[in-house]
C-alpha cells in the first residue's frame, strides 16, 4: 500500500471510530471480515468491544491489532477467543504476556497458556532425551512467573496431574525452593512463607507434615522426602517420626 492509500485508510478508520458506538454488532462483525488493518485497529480500540467483534478479530487480525485489543480494558473477550489467539500466536511473548494480564481468565485459558509456554520452553532445550525434560520446563515456567500468574499456572499443572514427586524432586535439586513452596502451598493450604521456612531450616519433620496435608500417600511422601534429604543434605534421622 502506497503512502496515499495508507493515509486514506487511516482517515477512514478515524471516521469509522466515530461511528462504531452507533453500529449494530452484526455490522461490526461484517467490518471485521472485510476491513483492513486500520479498520481492525479502530474496532479493537473502541469502547466497548463486544465479544462477537473480539471473536472475529481473534480469528483474522494481525498481531499488532490483537495486542491493541488485549490492551483495551473495555473489550469483552470470550474464553474461546483467547484460546484462538494462543493457537495463532503460540510463540508470541507479547501476546501471551498480554493475555496473562487480562482479568477473569478462565481455567481453560490458563491451561492453553501453560501448554503454549511449555512447548516453547521444551523447544529451546537442546537435549530433549533427558528423562526430566518436562519437569525442567515446568519449573522454568514457574520460576519465571510471579504472583497470581504463577498461582494460575500451578493450578493448571495440578489440573494436568503434573505436580508429581518427580517434579518436586527436580525443583528441589535445582534449588527452586520458592517454586516448591508455592506448589506445596496450593496442595496443602499452608502459607508459602511457612513452607519456605521449613525448607530453609531443613526441617524434615515439618516437611513431612506438609506433604501429609497435601494428601500425598506414603509412597509419594517417601519419594519427596528422599529429594528433600538430597537437596538439604540432612541425615536420614531427620525423618525418624513414622509417616
Amino acid at each position: 500500500m502506497n503512502k496515499e492509500n495508507t493515509a486514506r485508510s487511516i482517515k477512514a478508520a478515524e471516521q469509522l471510530a466515530v461511528l462504531i458506538p452507533y453500529l449494530p454488532v452484526k455490522a461490526l462483525v461484517d467490518l471485521v471480515m472485510i476491513g483492513n488493518d486500520a479498520c481492525h485497529t479502530a474496532l479493537a480500540g473502541s469502547n466497548p468491544v463486544k465479544a462477537p467483534v473480539s471473536a472475529g478479530l481473534a480469528e483474522i487480525a494481525e498481531e499488532p491489532v490483537i495486542l491493541h485489543l488485549l490492551a483495551n480494558p473495555n473489550a469483552a473477550i470470550a474464553p474461546f477467543s483467547y484460546i484462538r489467539m494462543i493457537e495463532r500466536f503460540t510463540i508470541s511473548e507479547p501476546v501471551l504476556g498480554a493475555i496473562e494480564t487480562r482479568k477473569n481468565i478462565t481455567e481453560d485459558v490458563w491451561a492453553a497458556l501453560a501448554s503454549a509456554r511449555l512447548k516453547a520452553i521444551v523447544d529451546m532445550i537442546e537435549d530433549k532425551s533427558t528423562p526430566d525434560v518436562v519437569e525442567q520446563a515446568v519449573i522454568a515456567l514457574l520460576w519465571a512467573s510471579e504472583g497470581e500468574v504463577r498461582q494460575a499456572y500451578i493450578a493448571a499443572f495440578i489440573r494436568f496431574a503434573c505436580v508429581t514427586p518427580k517434579l518436586i524432586s527436580v525443583a528441589l535439586s535445582n534449588d527452586a525452593f520458592d517454586v516448591v513452596a508455592d506448589l506445596l502451598s496450593e496442595l496443602s493450604g499452608e502459607v508459602p512463607a511457612v513452607i519456605s521456612g521449613i525448607l530453609s531450616r531443613s526441617d524434615g519433620v515439618a516437611f513431612r507434615e506438609v506433604l501429609k496435608r497435601a494428601g500425598f500417600p506414603v509412597a509419594i511422601i517417601i519419594e519427596c522426602e528422599a529429594a528433600f534429604l538430597h537437596a538439604t543434605a540432612k541425615p536420614t534421622s531427620t525423618f525418624s517420626v513414622a509417616a
